[in-house]
């Protein structure tokens, strides 16, 4: 388990709780499988941090928070490398998506 972000305390009626998934060879967010969770307590907006349980190599996962108000949420792309989560800036991310398919 290798932890992606932390967050501080939230407004958990603006908020979403914080969600990960992974990105697939085309860019697209993929919910459909499980890849980590967070630990504060659901729905509550408690701090925690946010996880993925067994990260791969050179995945691109994308993370982040919804805020109902629509002003301050959105989601950012990471890839992990050499045991860490290094951030991809979204203009990069065909380009590295690219590269790792080839």
């Amino acid at each position: 388990m290798k932890t992606i972000n932390t967050y501080s305390s939230f407004n958990p009626r603006r908020y979403s709780n914080p969600w990960v998934a992974k990105v697939d060879k085309t860019g697209k967010i993929d919910f459909n499988e499980k890849v980590g969770g967070y630990t504060g307590r659901y729905g509550a907006g408690e701090a925690g941090e946010l996880y993925i349980i067994n990260p791969v190599e050179g995945q691109v996962y994308a993370f982040g928070q919804k805020d109902y108000r629509g002003n301050n949420g959105g989601y950012e792309y990471v890839i992990y490398k050499a045991d860490q989560f290094v951030r991809i800036d979204k203009t990069e991310l065909i380009k590295i998506l690219s590269e790792n398919n080839a």
